[in-house]
């Protein structure tokens, strides 16, 4: 099983935290659904606990049926099963910044207006800038997409360049693996057009070696538990427990215990879905 390399982003951020934190409130935990956990420094693990205050830049991570409610005066974030998320605050009381970074997983996330750019979101392929909205972000292997329930959402393919605005019923898709930025849906626009160099290569933040928690990690195609090409044993394009293209128990391409080449059957790390 393959893991992501979170541990010199925790430090990054949590050095980022140090200017930060005095500032800004974090986020409060509403409610939760184990498997949930939390780290500050990428080793460290110790489950969410509802009630809890997350620290500055702490990373979360879901696993099967997990699920995290946080909130934050009328701001709210909700991390879905199988994700991990970080958020670092950047701003103050009155005025709150949130950078968040979001390697996989699902996060829907519902933002007070502000006549200023309050949030950025970054998934390997996607960025999204927000002012005020309700939007939620999902970031598989080779694809992360966001759909806008209210507001407007400005959205960079990582990959070209290319900036659209997506509001209200709009969509924002980014395919990695056909190098494709596409919109659907009502109130959207292209604003920009692809640069002539990539600005990102997929792997938004040099995800390697270091472990998550043995909680989730990713689910579908990419890291997690599912049916697909990977390495373990099972059903499908994956390496570990469930559905997806990822690490985990299958029949798939790979070596392992099934219908496959090698020890496994995927090409995928982690258990969060893809």
């Amino acid at each position: 099983m393959r893991y992501l390399n979170i541990l010199a982003l925790a430090i990054s951020f949590a050095m980022a935290a140090t200017v930060s934190a005095a500032f800004a409130d974090g986020w409060h935990v509403d409610r939760v659904t184990l498997p949930a956990v939390y780290t500050t420094d990428g080793k460290t693990w110790a489950p969410v606990r509802q009630g809890m205050n997350v620290p500055n830049a702490s990373w979360i991570n879901t696993g099967d049926h997990g699920r995290v409610l946080l909130r934050r005066d009328t701001d709210t974030m909700f991390i879905g099963p199988y994700s991990l998320v970080a958020t670092v605050e950047r701003g103050t009381d009155a005025r709150p910044v949130s950078d968040v970074r979001q390697p996989f997983g699902a996060v829907t996330i519902d933002l007070r207006k502000r006549g200023y750019d309050q949030m950025k979101v970054t998934t390997p392929y996607m960025a999204a800038i927000v002012k005020g909205t309700q939007f939620t972000v999902t970031a598989r292997r080779q694809h992360s997409t966001l759909g806008v329930n209210r507001g407007l959402v400005e959205v960079t393919d990582r990959l070209s360049g290319a900036v659209a605005a997506v509001g209200l019923g709009g969509k924002a898709e980014v395919d990695a693996a056909n190098s494709s930025f596409s919109l659907s849906g009502a109130n959207t626009s292209m604003t920009a057009t692809a640069t002539a160099q990539s600005k990102a290569k997929g792997n938004a933040y040099g995800l390697s070696k270091s472990k998550t928690s043995s909680v989730g990690s990713s689910k579908g195609k990419g890291a997690s538990n599912g049916k697909g090409n990977s390495g373990g044993n099972g059903k499908g394009n994956s390496g570990s427990n469930g559905n997806g293209n990822s690490g985990g128990n299958g029949n798939g391409n790979s070596g392992g215990d099934g219908h496959s080449n090698g020890n496994g059957n995927g090409n995928g790390n982690g258990n969060g879905k893809k």
